[in-house]
């Protein structure tokens, strides 16, 4: 019955999905999809984009880290993933021109390099994260990176085996039979100078599986424990809580919602929130990031939804190569790109994304009124 219920639901949810998708053709035929344009190209595929509203950044296959000025149209190189064959992992934010970067840098155990850098200034890093063993480790897991205008920030949630001397998952008898825990982690702002010190964390910010940075706000989807060893960490909880802090530490709002968190991003006052339902439908809600109060919600995606960007001007959603504006009520597919979309972004009224064909890269956008 449950998995008679379950086809059930996803042909209706990609019932839902289709008519969604013909009131998007529909929009833009009344208003016509604008041609994407090459901001950039790069000899080698890219791996990792970011976008700020004069600037953009990617990282590519030869592990360069490359900075543009839109209006100046000059590119500069800011640093660089060491080894350059770790680039394929990159995570990037941009702030201005400012870049952070974080790449997988371990071997047999989990560990997360951090860089930054600007045109003008040399690559600086600092104190990286430690982990245990791959596939069953306790330690320090990467959460991401966010940036907004001005702030660069990281973060990560520090995880151990409960009632193990030390925490340790490889003194599990067997191997495997210990749930995970999280014991710390936190949100770190990175500051203009780096020392090779870890920035310290944002006290009282929960330690995050998911989160957000805009105008002095932090998003935060609290990583979940306790779970199974060799379960991708960090995890987010069903019907979790998503909480929104200010940069010195105060919580400000803290709200349930329904579903499992994929995304969350900040459209001004407003924070978008992707979930995923039952049986995989996707759903956007929208919430007021002073006080949680629900706005309103937009369901109807199918499973697979992702990339969830936002601005005052609108929200974002990809479903494969397919960009999708979500703005007054209405859904509209704004780009087709010609692969898959790294780094989906909406600066004021530009889209922008990074794809690679044949090996080669090119950054693409779309401006809307």
């Amino acid at each position: 019955m449950k998995a008679t219920t379950g086809l059930r639901t996803a042909a209706l949810s990609l019932v839902a999905f289709l008519l969604l998708v013909s009131a998007a053709g529909a929009a833009t035929a009344l208003a016509k999809r604008p041609a994407p344009r090459t901001l950039a190209t790069s000899r080698t595929a890219v791996y990792a984009f970011a976008q700020s509203r004069d600037a953009l950044a990617w990282v590519a296959a030869d592990g360069r880290v490359r900075v543009k000025r839109i209006s100046s149209g000059r590119t500069s190189v800011v640093g660089k993933v060491d080894p350059p064959e770790r680039a394929s992992s990159a995570a990037l934010a941009l702030a201005g021109t400012r870049a952070l970067w974080a790449w997988d840098s371990g071997g047999n155990s989990y560990e997360t390099a951090f860089a930054t850098g600007a045109p003008g200034r040399r690559q600086a890093g600092f104190g990286g994260l430690q982990g245990g063993a791959r596939n069953f480790g306790d330690g320090e897991r990467f959460g991401g990176l966010a940036a907004d205008a001005t702030t660069l920030a990281f973060g990560w949630a520090d995880e151990a085996c409960a009632g193990q001397p030390f925490g340790l998952c490889d003194l599990c008898d067997p191997l495997g039979s210990c749930p995970l825990v999280v014991v710390g982690g936190g949100v770190a702002i990175v500051p203009a100078q780096v020392s090779r010190q870890r920035p310290p964390v944002i006290p009282g910010v929960t330690p995050p599986a998911l989160f957000a940075i805009r105008g002095g706000r932090v998003a935060v989807v609290p990583a979940a424990s306790p779970a199974p060893e060799g379960a991708a960490v960090p995890r987010v909880a069903a019907n979790g809580p998503v909480e929104v802090f200010d940069l010195a530490g105060h919580l400000l709002t803290r709200f349930q919602v329904p579903g499992l968190v994929r995304g969350v991003a900040f459209g001004g006052r407003e924070l978008a929130v992707l979930l995923e339902r039952p049986f995989g439908e996707m759903s956007v809600r929208w919430y007021d990031s002073r006080n949680g109060r629900y706005l309103r919600g937009r369901g109807g995606f199918p499973a697979g939804t992702t990339g969830l960007a936002a601005s005052p001007s609108g929200t974002l959603v990809r479903v494969g190569v397919a960009i999708y504006l979500l703005r007054g009520g209405l859904v509209q597919l704004v780009a087709v790109a010609a692969a898959r979309p790294l780094g989906l972004s909406i600066q004021g009224h530009r889209i922008a994304w990074a794809e690679s064909v044949h090996g080669k890269g090119r950054i693409r956008a779309v401006t809307f009124r």
